[in-house]
This record gives structure tokens, C-alpha cells and sequence, in this order.
């Protein structure tokens, strides 16, 4: 990686110049404020011994939590926000920052992320200017759409690691796509706390009017697995007139693998639900069972598959 630093202006957002004061904070001192990466330091190092899935993914993980340092131009106009007692600055609206680049041998321009000061002063012949706080997200969302820079490199004068704009991107699209499946496994679990019977509740049983065929097919072909499974039983439970569940009952012994099937079957539906209704499994020998079952027609049988007629009487 050269050292001879090219520059890429940048102007912060209204949104950006709101964020966490670690990202878009400068120091008033030419010296850069203290950050913890020594976990991805180890890691790095790691990586140069021995090049490998598992050290390489050690370093993805801990360079997407790590705040850097990056070498900037910062142009706040003539009204200069003054600094705190830390020395640091709030950047206002329309800032320009110019990020230092540095060149690879192939020609290829990249923003630079350095751990910590010391790694800094390895650049020779870095700009003059001052220190601006990054992190991974932002390195994302300034690689986003930029064809005049190709990636950002981490300790380009030590471990000299490369992410390059596709492979950033797709660690966003991978980090956001793991976030939002905590979120919804959240959700879920809020649901199911909410949709326990407890003591005093006012229970509900309701048939649906219509099996929706994206929760009880992956149900039937489920249950066909298990042949302890005599018949199943789909209905709808209002707690307290208000909180909305399906009632999976089913004519079988308590199993817990029997019931994590089944509720891995119905996940997918319940996820993409748009009512976000929760799955409450129990067996046909329980009081609730009992109830749901009571004057109702099961949707699966054993040897037979589906068999709900739920709209025989239109015929």
C-alpha cells in the first residue's frame, strides 16, 4: 500500500452530524484520542501467523464493532464550534471533511482505518489536519455509491487487511440481516410472554375461518415424521379478549423435540405473518387441549395427511 495520501471530500449529513459524538467528534490537539482495539490487534496478528476462516472471521467480527482513526481535512467555516473540556468538537450541518486516501500498487484508492496512534504514526507522510472517529457503519455508508474509492484499509502499514466496497457492503447486508432476525426472535418471545395464560385470564377458543396454507402445510409434512401423532388440531385463542394465538393441539404424548419441530414448521409463517400471531403448542390430554379440540375437526390425521373441509358447508 503507497503512502502518498490522496484526498476524498466528504459532507456531513444532518443525520450524520446527530450521531454518537465518537463518530463524528475531532480533536482540537493534533493528538489523537485514546481507543480500545487491542482484541482486534490480537486478532490481526493472528491472522498474519496463520491465515484461516476462523482467525480471518475473528477480525470481521471485532472490526465491526472497533471505532478508528482517520486522518481528515475539516472545514467547519467561519463560526468554528468551540471545544469541550475534552478538547473535542460537535461537527455542525454541511461540514466538509476531506478523508486522506491511500493508493494501492494497482492504482485503486482506499480510506484508511487505523487502530490507534501508534499505528498512525507509522504514516510517514501522512496530511496535516486532524483526527476524525469512525466506524464500520461508516465506512459502509461513505463506500455506498462511490465509485472514486474502492474499499477502506485496516493498519495499512502493519496488518495492511483490505475490505473492499462489495465485501463491506455485503458484511452490512449480513450484520443487518442477523439484527433485524434478533429483532423478530424478540418480538416473538414478547408475543409468547403475552399470549401465557395466567391465573384469572379469560380464555377464549375460536375456529378459524380459513387454515392459512402457509402455516399447516409445513405443519402436515412436519407431523408425518412423527407417527406418535394420531391428529392435529388448529384453532384461534383470545386471552382476555384481546391477545390473538394459534392453538396448535396435537393427539399425542408430550414431546419437547415433537414440539420444536413443529414450531420450526410454523416459524417461517408466523415471522412473515402481518398480524405477528404467536404458535401455542399443547397435547390433547391438557385441560386447554381438551377445550380445543371440543367441538372442532382436526386439520391433519395420521395416514390420511390434511383433511380440514373447513368450507364443506358452502358446498
Amino acid at each position: 500500500m503507497g503512502s502518498d495520501p490522496n484526498q476524498e471530500e466528504y459532507i456531513m449529513s444532518e443525520q450524520e452530524k446527530n450521531t454518537t459524538p465518537a463518530q463524528n467528534a475531532a480533536p482540537a490537539a493534533p493528538k489523537p484520542p485514546k481507543i480500545d482495539n487491542a482484541a482486534l490487534k490480537k486478532a490481526a496478528a493472528a491472522l498474519r501467523e496463520e491465515n484461516n476462516p476462523q482467525n480471518f472471521n475473528a477480525v470481521i467480527n471485532l472490526m465491526m464493532r472497533g471505532v478508528f482513526l482517520a486522518p481528515a481535512k475539516i472545514e467547519v467555516g467561519e463560526n468554528a464550534p468551540k471545544p469541550d473540556e475534552n478538547g473535542r468538537i460537535q461537527l455542525p450541518k454541511d461540514t466538509k471533511v476531506t478523508f486522506a486516501l491511500l493508493k494501492s500498487g494497482d492504482g485503486k484508492s482506499f480510506f484508511t482505518a487505523f487502530t490507534d496512534a501508534e499505528e498512525l504514526d507509522k504514516w510517514q507522510n501522512k496530511p496535516a489536519g486532524q483526527v476524525m472517529l469512525l466506524r464500520f457503519d461508516d465506512y459502509a455508508r461513505m463506500l455506498n455509491g462511490n465509485d472514486h474509492v474502492a474499499g477502506f484499509v485496516l493498519n495499512p502499514f502493519t496488518d495492511n487487511l483490505r475490505f473492499n466496497s462489495d465485501m463491506v457492503a455485503s458484511l452490512l447486508k449480513q450484520r443487518n440481516a442477523m439484527l433485524e432476525k434478533i429483532k423478530q426472535t424478540a418480538a416473538q418471545q414478547a408475543a409468547q410472554r403475552n399470549a401465557q395464560i395466567k391465573p384469572g385470564d379469560k380464555v377464549t377458543i375460536v375456529e378459524p375461518s380459513v387454515y392459512p396454507d402457509e402455516l399447516v402445510n409445513p405443519l402436515c409434512a412436519e407431523l408425518e415424521k412423527y407417527p406418535m401423532v394420531g391428529a392435529a388440531y388448529l384453532q384461534i385463542m383470545v386471552i382476555n379478549g384481546a391477545t390473538k394465538s394459534y392453538l396448535l393441539v396435537l393427539d399425542a404424548p408430550k414431546d419437547d423435540a415433537l414440539f420444536k419441530a413443529a414450531g420450526d414448521a410454523a416459524r417461517p409463517f408466523l415471522v412473515s405473518n402481518e398480524k405477528k400471531m404467536n404458535l401455542n403448542i399443547t397435547i390433547s390430554t391438557s385441560p386447554l387441549g381438551q377445550q380445543g379440540m371440543r367441538g372442532s375437526e382436526p386439520f391433519y390425521i395420521k395416514g390420511q395427511g390434511r383433511v380440514d373441509n373447513l368450507d364443506d358447508d358452502e358446498d
